[in-house]
């Protein structure tokens, strides 16, 4: 069947977080589609899911993740824990995951719920007998295999003329599905789960129709890793349907070829085997050229993968960056396993020498007898589908002439303009060409036409900007003259400056010493004030105790002035009695009174003498008298003076702490100035360096400034 001309547009299988998108182009760069990718946003690739063919190659190369793959995960869980009946389909990459350890992973998936699993090896194996069956009938010119889903929507997009090669057979999957539906009818009610290593099984089974989920091994991994279980946990549970033989190797790049050799020994004769980008699709564009042309291809069998490790380091894999030694080391151990199991690992082919050497087996072996039992013609045919009008839909194909004229656009007219650098992440100039005029790229992602651009605007701007290389070289050089004249006036006044600080520093470092003498003699000065106070205090005390004897002596003065009071009336009374004295010896005669009269006239002389000398003592004593008052006044003066002098010494004591302090604060003052001074005297002279630096700075780009009218 060469194809229906039927659209449908395809489920989703990739997504995209924009805001995780950088823009980088490399998604582009590894798309073996190119336009199903649209770049025409700064820092933004979107994609077209109807365009893209789910290779997958753009995860692998999507640092920030902004890419993610689609399967049936979410509604595959949910719907096992809503009862329903699954039966689950596991292919032979699974023995190049989980560790190898693919007979544990069955025990988990019945753990999970699953009712029944199946072997897609066995598919395989029916998909080798579907190869055979077509090719006798049939034999076409090319039979290009079909197991990858990815290269099918390739061919039917972008290579439809292929179709009536792609052989109509379905896939090792879709095999395995059709023989649960037809000879197991147990499960006709359960729905059929993938466990898929790719992304775009989803579209087949869209396409088909058969097929409930496509649950990728990735997606089992994630939710192992959520859980913290791992597949070692479980224990080994083997296959509910039929087992295969070296149908095991078909995940493996040339385990298609592998297979067949069972039935026909020469199969790798006439078998061209490819796989991975972007050699595969280099091949099937060939491939298409060829055919059209009427050309035949050396390699009549084309068995292809689209991706380089087989379908054991498909997208739904985490064995994107493993060896590809390391992944078929544990298929060929598993390969071993079932040969041993089937007694076929000595078997050889024997050859009955006809004109066309067929080989056979000398007797069918109980395998051989189980695939024939399982294999029905017709029943696992399938047709695909021309979508050239989906294409066209998205993707308008320009003539030459368009391509052409866009070139001139982005200013490519030699042979030497069209670069083909890849930068922009197209294989050719003509197809990022074709991105452009479809609106799905733009020009500033071409190398060549950022280039071009910048030579334009720099020639056309070229007098523009000779003229203003002049203006700016006139307008400079007078400011930058101007700046040098206010450079070499600031440079005097600096100048200035640093003679004017280093005399303050000089005169501040004099009133400093100055400071700090006069502290030196107020030092001195309070020792003699406080021995000033001290000798005020002691004469204070001094002086009121003279002051004391004055005032008993003026006291026992005022006694004696007495005593001579008494001393003058006893001359008085003696004077008194010497004239009575004298009238008595009158009386008395010459004879008797004579001698009285004598005595008489002594006494009244003593009493003469004695008021005499007590008028001149009590004179004396008057004076004496006088003085002491006058003593003692003074005396109390002076006291009320000491008393004065020692209130004013303590008050310059008072003062002088005072002073002292101050001298003091003005001293550390003084030192702060200096140090003040010497960081100043450092800025100024830093300031002259600096000055004389931007002089010379200035007069160098004055040089180059009048450099400017030589460009």
């Amino acid at each position: 069947m060469t194809g229906k001309t039927m659209e449908m547009d395809f489920r989703p299988i990739i997504g995209l977080k924009e805001d995780k998108c950088t823009g980088c182009l490399r998604c582009i760069g590894v798309c073996p589609v190119k336009m199903c990718n649209d770049a025409s946003k700064e820092g933004l690739v979107t994609f077209n899911g109807d365009l893209c063919i789910g290779c997958g190659e753009c995860l692998g190369v999507c640092d920030p993740k902004a890419r993610y793959g689609i399967d049936d995960f979410g509604e595959f869980m949910a719907d096992l824990k809503a009862g329903r009946e699954i039966v689950a389909i596991v292919p032979p990459a699974i023995a190049a995951s989980f560790g190898g350890t693919y007979l544990k992973f069955n025990g988990f998936l019945k753990k999970l719920g699953i009712k029944a699993i199946f072997d897609v090896s066995f598919g395989a194996e029916l998909t080798i007998k579907s190869y055979l069956a077509y090719k006798k009938k049939r034999n076409p010119k090319v039979i290009i295999a079909q197991p990858c889903p990815t290269l099918v929507a390739y061919i039917e997009l972008y290579h439809p003329g292929l179709l009536p090669y792609l052989i109509p057979v379905d896939s090792p999957m879709l095999h395995t599905i059709k023989t649960i539906r037809k000879f197991f009818p147990q499960y006709s009610s359960c729905k059929i789960a993938a466990i898929s290593p790719c992304l775009s099984k989803r579209r087949e089974f869209d396409e088909t129709g058969h097929g409930d989920y496509n649950v990728t091994f990735k997606s089992i991994q994630d939710y192992l890793d959520q859980t913290g279980d791992q597949i070692s946990n479980y224990s080994n549970v083997d296959y509910d349907g039929p087992a295969a033989e070296r149908g095991v190797l078909f995940s493996s790049p040339g385990g298609l070829m592998r297979t067949a050799q069972r039935y026909d020994g020469s199969v790798g004769d006439y078998t061209k085997k490819v796989e991975g980008y972007p050699e595969v699709y280099h091949y099937l564009e060939y491939l298409d050229d060829l055919l059209q042309k009427g050309g035949s291809p050396l390699y009549p069998l084309i068995d292809c993968l689209a991706c380089g490790k087989g379908c054991n380091g498909g997208p739904g894999t985490l064995n994107q960056s493993a060896q590809p030694d390391e992944l078929l080391s544990k298929i060929e151990a598993r390969n071993k396993t079932v040969r041993a199991y089937h007694g076929t690992a000595d078997m050889i082919l024997a050859r009955r020498k006809t004109d066309k050497f067929k080989p056979r087996f000398i007797q069918k072996s109980k395998l051989e007898k189980s695939i024939e039992s399982y294999w029905r013609e017709g029943l696992y045919s399938r047709s695909y589908t021309n979508r050239t009008s989906l294409l066209n839909r998205f993707i308008k194909i320009p003539s030459k002439e368009e391509i052409r004229d866009l070139h001139i656009q982005m200013h490519k007219k030699t042979k030497e303009d069209f670069l083909n650098c890849h930068s922009c992440g197209y294989d050719s100039c003509d197809q990022m060409a074709i991105a452009c005029i479809n609106g799905l790229n733009c020009f500033d992602h071409c190398r060549h036409y950022v280039d071009a651009m910048r030579h334009i605007m720099e020639a056309k701007h070229k007098d523009e900007l000779v003229a203003l290389l002049a203006r700016v070289h006139r307008i400079t050089q007078g400011e930058v003259n101007k700046n040098i004249e206010g450079i070499a006036a600031m440079s005097g006044r600096i100048g200035n400056v640093t003679v004017s600080v280093l005399n303050s520093h000089t005169a501040t470092e004099e009133i400093v010493e100055g400071v700090y003498s006069i502290q030196k003699a107020l030092n001195k000065s309070a020792q003699a004030v406080e021995q000033l106070n001290t000798s005020s205090a002691e004469g204070k005390k001094r002086l009121m105790q003279i002051n004391e004897l004055i005032t008993d002596i003026s006291a026992q003065s005022e006694a004696l002035v007495d005593v001579a009071k008494v001393i003058s009336n006893v001359a008085d009374e003696t004077n008194v009695l010497g004239m009575n004295a004298a009238i008595q010896a009158a009386h008395a005669g010459n004879s008797v009174g004579k001698g009285f009269a004598v005595v008489a006239g002594q006494i009244r002389h003593l009493a003469s003498n004695s008021s005499r000398q007590a008028g001149e003592i009590a004179k004396r004593l008057k004076d004496i008298k006088t003085l002491i008052d006058d003593t003692h006044e003074s005396s109390t003066g002076a006291l009320a003076q000491f008393d004065q002098i020692v209130s004013l010494a303590d008050e310059v004591q008072q003062n002088e702490m005072g002073v002292k302090g101050t001298v003091e604060v003005q001293s550390r003052s003084g030192q702060n100035a200096i140090g003040e001074l010497n960081r100043l005297k450092e800025t100024a002279m830093k300031m002259q360096e600096e000055s004389d630096s931007l002089m010379s700075s200035s007069k160098t780009v004055l040089k180059n400034i009048d450099a400017i009218k030589n460009i």
